[in-house]
């Protein structure tokens, strides 16, 4: 009996060590040196080395498989009616053609596979010196599939990559594998007070926590040296908990430090967003990652632990938006730089003393420009012990534009809700939003937002209202989303604020 339990042993010893099936994929043994990964996601199979390491998204939107000093992403795109492998592929291409100051393109053409022609890229860029391992060499090979798909296979190595070998991984990719049903992985609230100090801890638990009403806040230009919000709150007979300030490597850290203070001597909480962008055909965000920034950022953090003050820190808000200087679409389709380069800054302010202060928001725009796989929020999450709120951003951006149309709160806002609520147990707070003036009625808009935000929406904690105007490349008004534009819209939060 014990000879054949022992057998049983070794045979499932065996099979283990052969297979490795998770619900999501499966790895199989092909020889000594090769395995067979198959994802069940998107239904294909591909040869890989037999020691490589995968790592996925929450979403289950890439696959990635890391072998020696060599990282290989793959992404399946299904196309609609609105979008076409046509469209994908040129505007997949063209952030790093246009940033050529950047990436040094040394392909550009096509090469053929057993898929079909693959439309190929090579470039590198300059070795970020705080980067461990940095992987500044890189090869993007994009595919048209017979099913209204495409896939893209996005290579990057600390050294020169191996074409040949990449290229027979290709030819090796299959679309033989059945599409199960999946889960995705929910984020976790594991944020804990401990690292706090008291004021900031209290904070957090009183209106992120326990709080069952919405917070407010406005963003007013330059506010600590402005009379707008006062002006504004002595209409509405009521006050703005939170005031929001953009900062950039544009600005003095001293305006910080201002900023500060008057919330101090005012009694309310800034939200101080943090950006860098592209300066003279640079990206910046390079620059922070080769140890460039490291005085500026360092004087930030010194001033914010100085002032011992609860802040709420929204760094490098709407990523997925080509935009901003660090979407992938401007850094070589690499979310990693935006890990890299939250974790860095993270780092330098944790070491200053400031995250005792800082309560992190991590804010993806609500909807994804390109709304493609490899630029959706999940590739640019940080550890999820290093952010405390998800930040939602949608704007009713008015009608200016010919591509752009009147939308109402719900429609803005539902389905982003209701989709956060599936993949984050973090609290969430509108870090911007506002309604323009052009294109339809603001004062009823602001009315409706007004009733169904706290009844409907109620893991939405805080609220901050955008009171700027966004000018056309003329200089001409485009979305006017100043909250007394019209001044009757005024009246709405007047009457909304008394009801409290």
């Amino acid at each position: 009996m014990l000879k054949k339990i022992l057998l049983i042993f070794i045979f499932v010893l065996c099979v283990s060590s052969k297979v490795h099936a998770i619900e999501n994929y499966e790895v199989v043994e092909l020889n000594d040196n090769t395995s067979i990964f198959k994802n069940y996601v998107d239904g294909y199979s591909i040869q890989i080395p037999k020691k490589s390491v995968l790592k996925f998204d929450d979403n289950f939107y890439k696959s990635e498989i890391n072998f020696k000093d060599t990282s290989v992403k793959i992404f399946v795109e299904k196309f609609n009616s609105n979008s076409k492998y046509d469209s994908y592929l040129y505007y997949t291409l063209k952030g790093i053609r246009d940033s050529k100051y950047e990436h040094n393109i040394t392909f550009d053409g096509i090469k053929s596979s057993s898929i079909g022609n693959m439309n190929v890229i090579e470039f590198n860029r300059r070795k970020l010196s705080k980067i461990n391992g940095d992987k500044n060499n890189y090869f993007i090979a994009i595919g048209n599939l017979p099913d209204e798909r495409a896939v893209t296979f996005m290579v990057k190595s600390e050294r020169e990559i191996n074409k040949k070998f990449i290229m027979s991984m290709i030819d090796s990719f299959k679309l033989n594998s059945e599409i199960k049903p999946y889960k995705i992985k929910k984020v976790r609230n594991n944020t804990t007070h401990y690292h706090w100090d008291i004021e900031t801890a209290n904070l957090y638990r009183e209106d992120f926590l326990y709080s069952d009403k919405v917070t407010w806040g406005l963003f007013v230009h330059d506010f600590w040296r402005s009379p707008d919000m006062s002006n504004i709150e002595n209409k509405i007979e009521s006050k703005f908990k939170y005031a929001l300030l953009y900062h950039s490597f544009n600005f003095p850290n001293a305006q910080v430090r201002q900023a500060i203070d008057y919330c101090k001597v005012s009694n309310r909480n800034l939200e101080l967003t943090f950006q860098t962008d592209i300066k003279n055909n640079k990206n910046l965000i390079y620059d922070v990652l080769d140890g460039k920034k490291d005085e500026f950022l360092k004087e930030l953090a010194l001033i914010i632990s100085s002032e011992q003050y609860p802040t709420i820190f929204r760094l490098a808000n709407e990523m997925n938006g080509d935009w901003c200087s660090y979407c992938a679409w401007n850094t070589g389709l690499d979310s990693d730089i935006y890990v890299e380069f939250y974790n860095y800054v993270y780092n330098i302010f944790e070491e200053a003393g400031a995250n005792k202060y800082l309560i992190y928001v991590f804010n993806p725009n609500g909807r994804s420009f390109p709304n493609y796989k490899y630029n959706n929020e999940s590739m640019y999450r940080p550890s999820s012990s290093r952010y405390d709120i998800l930040g939602l951003t949608l704007y009713n951006t008015g009608t200016y534009y010919m591509d752009e149309k009147w939308e109402e709160f719900d429609s803005l806002y539902d389905n982003l809700y209701r989709d956060c609520i599936k993949k984050y147990d973090k609290p969430f707070m509108i870090t911007e939003f506002a309604c323009s003036s052009i294109g339809g009625d603001k004062i009823k808009w602001t009315e409706n937002m007004l009733d169904v935000l706290s009844d409907k929406y109620k893991k939405i904690k805080v609220a901050i209202w955008f009171n700027g105007i966004d000018l056309d490349e003329n200089k001409n008004p485009a979305r006017i989303y100043k909250i007394d534009t019209p001044k009757e819209t005024l009246d709405i939060f007047k009457k909304y604020f008394k009801g409290k």
